[in-house]
């Protein structure tokens, strides 16, 4: 267990349940808090309406309602969330990675390996 990071929340975004099933476990066993949304919608509500503090949101590109990029926008233009930082770890290859970097504080190609997208959460944090 990372005592180091316990009382750390992750936001899992990702509209596979198998997929959101696993990362939670992974997590949960790193020792973080986990809340999990289907979409950026559901997402953005959560935190909209919760007084818990999220340290990280880890999220797919490609959801139904609303997608990881259009998420990612809106909390890096909420002053309330704008210092979160986002991982977008997605099947789908962005043409402008670099632009995705602008809301984006690292980009992850899925299929990846469980400690590459634990090292990476635990490094932009």
């Amino acid at each position: 267990m990372g005592g180091l990071f316990r009382g750390r929340t992750i936001l899992l975004v990702e509209d596979n349940v198998d997929v959101r099933t696993i990362f939670s476990e992974v997590f949960k066993n790193e020792g973080y808090r986990v809340l999990e949304a289907t979409n950026g919608r559901e997402a953005y509500d959560l935190m909209m309406g919760s007084d818990d503090s999220v340290n990280v949101v880890l999220t797919d590109l490609r959801m139904p309602i609303m997608d990881g990029l259009e998420l990612a926008t809106l909390l890096k233009n909420n002053p309330r969330f704008s210092s979160i930082p986002i991982v977008l770890l997605s099947a789908t290859p962005l043409k402008n990675s670099w632009k995705a970097l602008e809301v984006f504080d690292a980009l992850l190609v899925k299929p990846c390996l469980f400690d590459e997208v634990v090292s990476t959460v635990k490094a932009v944090q």
